[in-house]
């Protein structure tokens, strides 16, 4: 049993029952409260609402959390006309965060201080300013999209991931915070994937261990879905409907496989009524079934009859798409890069190389024809995902967590 802590936390976006960046903060922060006293600064408007209802119906976990409330400033006519405006309003209210903290610390006395998300590693918050042990992530976005990819968007996801890219470069050299943030004295830096832990020592010449972001409680009732002879490969794509997410590359690939499928689509977006009109001239349309968004239970009844699931996206960091699917004995067919690489092994799925589009589309095709043909190594892919997930689960993160926080006061302790 780790020792008891009482810790500080930084978790702008906090909720039960939710994905995401919300998700993930409320999980961490669950699973924390099982071993140490937290107080936990979270954005007001959207999040303060659904923690109290859900502290109403489930007494007992404000016994270890106190929840503190903090509202940022919005302007969302100026978003809609220049979305990076929102680190303007971001960058205020970790400046109040961070005043708050203060008096916190001075009251309470922290053992230590985490800056847990926004997981993006431009905005790193200035609890580190404060002189108690830190710990800070996990951090992505330190990556960028493939070039190579980058023209088959069309002209308007050409002209985002290529500005997001270059600014990137940038920004990974040039912001002062991130740096102040990773280097302070007596402080841990927790990356979400390796290739981020490998970009920040040779960008802050910071030392990272590797949480991801992403997770799921452990299921142990798991129904492997065997596909009949006859019965069409069920295949599932996941996510918004928008440039990076890259539907048409999965799209294109089945023009060349020869056997019978199904492709369920969940999600919706922008260019949701553009990849149907894709779909149609494709003479796919007949093999395409549109969910739209739906609540968790339908999510779970299409992963549950499927039988792979495809990832197509240039720009996530580690979906929570990824992991449902791993936990639920789904393979996974996705692009080699960004936190796929880490999550998808040989054991539970195939990754396919990020040279070209052209190239991807053919390796795409080929791996669902291997997955059609052979339920043997489906099955076994199957069961090597429900393996995988479990090294992702939230209490294998806690339990991570808690060795860096005692590492982290021992080095303290020595100095």
């Amino acid at each position: 049993m780790p020792k008891r802590l009482r810790i500080l936390v930084s978790a702008y976006a906090c909720a039960p029952n939710k994905g995401s960046e919300p998700g993930m903060g409320w999980n961490f922060v669950v699973g924390l409260a099982n071993y140490h006293e937290l107080h936990v600064i979270v954005e007001k408007r959207k999040f303060e609402k659904s923690i109290n209802d859900f502290l109403k119906n489930n007494p007992g976990l404000d016994q270890n959390v106190t929840f503190y409330f903090i509202e940022k400033k919005r302007n969302k006519s100026l978003r809609r006309i220049w979305p990076p405006s929102y680190y303007w309003f971001y960058k205020k209210w970790q400046k109040e965060t961070y005043k708050l903290a203060c008096q916190l610390d001075e009251k309470e006395n922290f053992d230590l201080i985490h800056q847990l998300n926004m997981v993006g590693y431009r905005e790193p918050g200035y609890l580190w300013k404060i002189n108690k042990p830190f710990v800070w992530g996990p951090i992505g976005g330190l990556e960028n999209s493939p070039w190579r990819f980058l023209p088959s968007l069309g002209f308007k996801g050409f002209v985002f991931y290529a500005g997001r890219n270059i600014l990137n470069l940038w920004q990974r050299r040039f912001l002062s915070r991130p740096r102040h943030a990773s280097k302070r004295n007596i402080s841990t830096l927790i990356s979400a994937t390796p290739n981020t832990s490998k970009l920040a020592k040779s960008i802050w010449g910071k030392d990272s261990h590797v949480i991801s972001e992403v997770g799921f409680q452990i299921n142990n009732k798991i129904n492997y879905n065997k596909r009949l002879s006859n019965e069409p490969l069920k295949i599932v794509w996941s996510g918004r409907h928008i440039p990076g997410k890259n539907l048409p590359l999965l799209l294109m690939s089945l023009t060349k496989v020869n056997f019978e499928f199904e492709l369920h689509i969940l999600g919706d977006g922008e260019l949701n009524n553009n990849w149907k009109r894709r779909a149609k001239k494709l003479k796919l349309d007949v093999n395409c079934i549109w969910h739209g968004w739906v609540d968790k239970t339908v999510t779970n009844e299409v992963y549950t009859s499927a039988h792979v699931l495809c990832i197509t996206s240039i720009s996530d960091l580690t979906s929570t798409v990824t992991l449902e699917a791993l936990s639920n004995g789904l393979p996974i067919i996705c692009l080699d890069h960004f936190g796929f690489s880490h999550v998808v092994n040989e054991c539970c799925g195939i990754k396919i190389d990020v040279s070209s589009p052209y190239k991807a589309s053919v390796d795409f095709s080929k791996a669902l024809e291997k997955i059609y043909k052979d339920e043997n190594l489906r099955q076994s892919l199957s069961q090597g995902a429900v393996q995988r997930a479990k090294d992702f689960s939230w209490e294998s993160k806690i339990k991570s967590l808690n060795t860096i926080y005692n590492d982290l006061l021992e080095i303290n302790c020595e100095t």
